[in-house]
């Protein structure tokens, strides 16, 4: 979970540049993928994630702000799903 939330926290603080965490985030990918994560396993951290920051939040979770949340976790899942699409057959 730290692991995740550090990942959460360099995406928050890059949040104008995501870019830049690209090959950060593919190689991460990689990592995971090696380690035999599946990627459907991101879109359970994305739901725990949201469901934390509903607890966490209150009324202040508002669907605006469930959005950009979600905006942002899908952001940082696409670039990690790029390290399962650069690995050759077989991998």
């Amino acid at each position: 979970l730290l692991q995740v939330m550090l990942v959460i926290d360099a995406a928050v603080s890059h949040l104008e540049n995501l870019s830049c965490l690209e090959e950060y985030l593919c190689n991460l990918g990689k990592k995971h993928q090696a380690v035999g994560v599946k990627v459907e396993s991101f879109s359970t951290v994305g739901e725990s994630l949201l469901y934390m920051l509903e607890k966490c939040l209150g009324a202040a979770f508002s669907p605006d702000v469930r959005e950009a949340w979600s905006k942002l976790y899908s952001a940082v899942v696409k670039a990690m799903r790029r390290g399962w699409e650069t690995l050759p057959e077989g991998d």
